[in-house]
């Protein structure tokens, strides 16, 4: 059996709602022989007549009766279906670390600024190493090692260095100036931690081969950037990774005593499921990439 087009069947139910053709084709901008017209042609596909015609008007057939919720529900849902498409391809749901937020937001706001027609909506996550929850958003930036998905595009971002880092005004109130080496400075320092396992400052201390140095004092915290918001503060030195630090280094909210990084291993990554088909993903993601 053909369906019938969405056409006949507003008016359909432009008719069911007045019935009077002429007022159907008032409501409908159309004439009264198209309307009528319209209807027959609905009544030969379906099968049967949905209209008794009187003298004075129109009355409903019980099949007319049966047809008119369930073509008002066809109506609706189609209407739906390309409202969500239409919103959707001009809006992109992106989840992403509390930690890269710093290194995100300028990049995001310098693309929505040359991209107006797009809306990036970004929902930060504590959980750094949680999986990419792709029913809920269209791209996830995660942090750790590259995904091995074949289900997922995996497009790499940039590698975490990491460094001591500090407000200016501590460092310069406890390690001399002019001197050759500050490493041993360092004791003197309450030490900021991003984890518990202290795993920053082991991996640092062993770069530069001085695995029995401590702090005078320890303060742990739950996340990366809660780690840099303490250093920020001047609560003391964290180990923090360059390229998110970037700005706060350029506006000297934070100083990098050592001119020598340390890779961690990690990396952020940019994904999207690989089925997805949305040009505005890759200019996002293409966009990121090379404003890094």
């Amino acid at each position: 059996m053909p369906l019938p087009s969405t056409k006949s069947l507003q008016v359909f139910l432009a008719t069911a709602k007045h019935l009077n053709f002429t007022r159907a084709a008032d409501a409908m901008n159309l004439t009264q022989g198209a309307i009528s017209r319209q209807v027959i042609a609905l009544e030969e596909t379906v099968g049967v007549p949905l209209f008794y015609r009187h003298a004075r008007g129109l009355s409903l057939t019980e099949q007319g009766r049966l047809l008119v919720p369930k073509a008002q529900d066809i109506l609706d849902r189609l209407q739906q279906a390309i409202s969500d498409v239409s919103a959707s391809s001009s809006r992109i749901k992106l989840n992403a670390p509390s930690c890269v937020t710093s290194w995100l937001l300028p990049r995001l706001m310098a693309f929505q600024d040359a991209h107006p027609d797009v809306d990036v909506e970004l929902t930060s996550s504590i959980n750094h190493h949680s999986a990419p929850n792709f029913e809920a958003f269209d791209v996830v930036i995660i942090y750790g090692k590259e995904p091995r998905q074949p289900s997922v595009t995996s497009h790499h971002l940039f590698e975490e260095r990491l460094t001591p880092m500090c407000r200016p005004e501590l460092w310069d109130a406890i390690v001399p100036k002019a001197i050759s080496d500050p490493s041993p400075w360092l004791e003197q320092f309450t030490w900021l931690h991003a984890n518990s396992t202290q795993s920053d400052w082991q991996l640092w201390l062993n770069h530069r081969q001085q695995k029995k140095m401590s702090s005078k004092s320890n303060q742990h915290f739950s996340t990366l950037d809660q780690a840099m918001n303490a250093a920020q503060q001047g609560f003391g030195i964290a180990i923090g990774d360059v390229t998110l630090a970037q700005q706060d280094l350029l506006m000297n909210r934070l100083i990098q005593p050592f001119n020598d990084t340390v890779l961690s291993g990690q990396s952020y990554y940019f994904l999207y499921p690989r089925q997805t088909h949305n040009p505005i993903l890759n200019l996002l993601q293409n966009w990121l990439i090379s404003t890094h």
